[in-house]
């Protein structure tokens, strides 16, 4: 069986990053942060300004900063749980491609419906592609069990649910702020799209990466 080195390279990839937000501080959020459109003041250096707007690079670059140490944990331990077992399945090359499809979707969905009345902050993090890899198993392996709790047994097909509901709930409510709930949406949605897609189930004539 083939080593997921896909999965180990993202999860080399955001831990490196976040040490290198810890010796850079706030600045890599300037460029690579997913920050609403149009130019927003962030501070003044003297008579400098500093200023953040969107980038389209940042549809990408969003996905590999992250707020903490929590953050990045939860968003790894969802890498480990779903990505070696997607990647298995897909292979590398479709794996990798249906992850970055996934954070795209999830920072496009955080753009358009995201944008709250409050000031301008920025997204960061890989939960909604993470959200996209649950979808995707959750479409391939429905009654797969997880012990989501010690002596809980979950299907995965039941824990997409329950997460899905939440972050619509959340985002539909604007509770819970500061966590970009439109991303999880947006992840969840475009991942379970293309698995659709490649499966041949929508009408669309599918490319043969994945077995139906």
């Amino acid at each position: 069986m083939n080593a997921p080195l896909f999965t180990v390279w993202l999860a080399i990839a955001n831990v490196v990053l976040f040490a290198a937000q810890q010796f850079l501080g706030d600045r890599p959020l300037l460029r690579f942060a997913l920050w609403p459109p149009g130019e927003h003041l962030i501070g003044l250096i003297g008579d400098r300004r500093i200023v953040a707007g969107f980038e389209p690079h940042q549809l990408l670059s969003y996905g590999f900063l992250h707020a903490d140490v929590l953050h990045l944990l939860l968003n790894l331990f969802g890498l480990a749980m779903f990505g070696p077992l997607l990647e298995r399945c897909m292979g590398m090359r479709a794996f990798g491609f249906y992850f970055f499809f996934c954070l795209v979707a999830a920072g496009a969905s955080q753009l358009l419906l995201g944008l709250g009345d409050g000031p301008p902050a920025p997204t960061i993090g890989a939960s909604g592609a993470i959200y996209g890899l649950l979808a995707a198993a959750a479409s391939l392996y429905p009654d797969r069990k997880l012990l989501v709790l010690p002596g809980v047994p979950v299907s995965v097909r039941t824990l997409a649910w329950i997460l899905g509901a939440s972050a619509l709930l959340h985002g539909v409510l604007g509770t819970r702020a500061g966590v970009a709930h439109f991303a999880h949406l947006g992840g969840m949605a475009g991942g379970w799209l293309l698995v659709l897609y490649w499966r041949g189930r929508l009408p669309f004539k599918p490319r043969q990466w994945l077995e139906p």
